[in-house]
């Protein structure tokens, strides 16, 4: 091994990345060091992001429902992450109120009614002005032992008249195939051709229990590669989209790996997703991870990371839903650290423990102290507080962490230093802090 030419190509590497990498943000400095290191490789097609939270997300069991003009909030607050395409409710007098909110902040375009496969959920779309439908039907045999007495071809016909209705209406279409990764191709291909056939712009491969498949060679049903490959061969259908849950815990990887799939294929590929990943049972796929995932690794730069903390906690709080510490992106841990180790790191290179700036996606880097806290965890929390540089040598510094180190050294004390109590400490040891 030729460690000479590592040891050089080591320098390099880090002498790069250093000029990019100060403590504070600086987006321009971000956006060079992020394609340093991550190499983001383009894709050959549009990525359409579709949130269904206020449709998917809103039947998850336990929730509150939100006040009509939190509804539109949110929504307001998804657009202006850049999101193109709403999915909502119109059933009840809540879902209209906030429908009518949601329109006179001039989302109208954005919005895409929820239909089951009839003429009357249409009418109810336009009635509200709706420019754009989904309409949603099994195509599973395993969802048809719900109607022992209809045929294949009755379930076919049913979708077709409702969509050919919808289509002579002025509406654009999209069809969701329920329980698609569970589906027989056979009867799944006739279903995509027909629908295609009355007009429909888009289907939705359904990964409706979670159970699909991202590995390229994996077979149909449940091979999502596969089956956009397939719609793409066999079909007439112009636009794909993928909807995937997260009973399996792979609804982002399997979204993920839909739009790698139809890259090349397709225009454009919707990914049908909620915020927080909130939906039935285990969720769906985050809208803000496949955002993330297609800023960070497919230099998609459409959409405006900042308001993702934000939206977080507003969704959260309106919802009565409990936001997990440890939540990716959003969560109050994602850029909390406490570790010494983690702390060192953070404080030679950023980028060691952070793999992106907090400041990105509307969050802030946070310094717990606590019994793993050392040295440069303090000093790092003291420089936060006093707005000041503390040098490593200041024996004010050693006094404050012995004095912390005793309150942890006994297992009396289990949980962390708040705010309150650390300037306490900080002004005992002489430093001055309002």
């Amino acid at each position: 091994m030729n460690f000479d030419e590592m040891e050089k190509a080591k320098r390099e590497q880090l002498g790069k990345i250093r000029d990019f990498s100060p403590l504070e943000f600086a987006p321009e400095k971000w956006e060079k060091l992020r394609k340093i290191v991550y190499k983001p490789q383009p894709l050959n097609l549009d990525v359409i992001i579709d949130d269904t939270t206020l449709r998917e997300g809103l039947q998850m069991a336990g929730l509150v429902n939100p006040r009509s003009a939190d509804t539109c909030r949110i929504a307001c607050m998804l657009r202006d992450t850049g999101v193109e395409r709403l999915e909502v409710l119109t059933y009840t007098n809540s879902d209209q109120e906030a429908i009518k909110l949601m329109q006179d902040e001039g989302l109208e375009k954005m919005l895409a009614a929820w239909c089951r496969a009839t003429r009357a959920d249409v009418d109810l779309a336009l009635k509200f002005d709706f420019k754009q439908v989904g309409v949603s039907h099994p195509v599973s045999y395993i969802h048809f032992e719900k109607w022992t007495d209809k045929s294949l071809q009755e379930f076919i016909e049913r979708v077709v008249d409702t969509v050919a209705y919808a289509v002579e209406h002025g509406l654009t279409v999209f069809v969701h195939g329920e329980d698609s990764t569970r589906a027989d191709w056979k009867f799944e291909k006739a279903f995509i051709n027909a629908v295609a056939d009355a007009g429909a712009s888009v289907y939705r491969i359904c990964d409706t229990i979670g159970c699909g498949l991202s590995d390229p060679s994996a077979t149909l049903p449940n091979g999502i590669p596969a089956k956009i490959r397939q719609i793409k061969k066999d079909t007439k259908i112009p636009n794909v989209e993928i909807h995937a849950h997260d009973d399996f815990g792979n609804a982002v990887e399997n979204t993920m790996a839909a739009i790698r799939a139809a890259s090349g294929l397709f225009d454009k590929v919707y990914a049908s997703t909620t915020f927080l990943g909130i939906g039935d049972r285990a969720g769906n796929a985050e809208t803000e991870k496949i955002i993330l995932n297609c800023y960070m690794h497919y230099d998609i730069k459409k959409w405006n990371l900042q308001p993702l903390r934000e939206l977080a906690i507003f969704l959260a709080s309106s919802l009565k839903y409990q936001l997990p510490l440890n939540k990716a992106i959003v969560g109050d841990a994602a850029f909390a650290h406490e570790s010494g180790i983690h702390i060192h790191g953070l404080m030679a290179l950023p980028l060691t423990y952070e793999p992106f700036p907090p400041e990105l996606v509307g969050q802030t880097r946070t310094i717990v102290v606590g019994k793993r806290s050392g040295k440069h965890g303090v000093r790092l929390k003291l420089e936060e507080l006093t707005g000041q540089k503390i040098e490593e040598d200041d024996p004010r510094l050693a006094e404050i962490v012995e004095l912390l180190k005793n309150k942890f050294v006994t297992g009396e004390r289990r949980y962390p230093i708040r705010d309150d109590e650390f300037k306490q400490y900080a002004q005992k040891a002489g430093f001055k802090i309002e």
